[in-house]
């Protein structure tokens, strides 16, 4: 299993336009959708600084890759784009998931 983070540093302001942009085009539902994703979420840092991690997981690199080439991927590029201008943005990364735990 791998899992995906993004780290976009924006403004409070630009950082709930993000959200809203996600939630708006269904980009996380859409990624389950057309790929074999396993799961994803969005979040803001409960600081206020703006920051945002989108992550997700993925039975392996290559379906990771599925999204990264799939052609609806850029769909909302331009709209996100002009949000991020200005924004410190991370290199999005992979990690192997070694183990982990959850209630239920």
């Amino acid at each position: 299993m791998i899992r995906s983070v993004l780290t976009l540093k924006t403004t409070p302001e630009k950082a709930e336009r993000i959200l809203e942009l996600y939630r708006r085009e269904c980009i996380l539902q859409e990624s389950l959708d057309l790929t074999r994703q396993v799961s994803s979420d969005i979040a803001v840092a409960a600081d206020g600084s703006g920051e945002v991690i989108v992550i997700a997981e993925w039975p392996d690199e290559a379906g990771y890759q599925e999204w990264l080439d799939h052609p609806r991927r850029g769909r909302t590029a331009p709209e996100l784009e002009a949000l991020l201008a200005g924004a410190e943005i991370g290199v999005g990364r992979l990690y192997r998931i070694d183990h982990g735990v959850q209630r239920g």
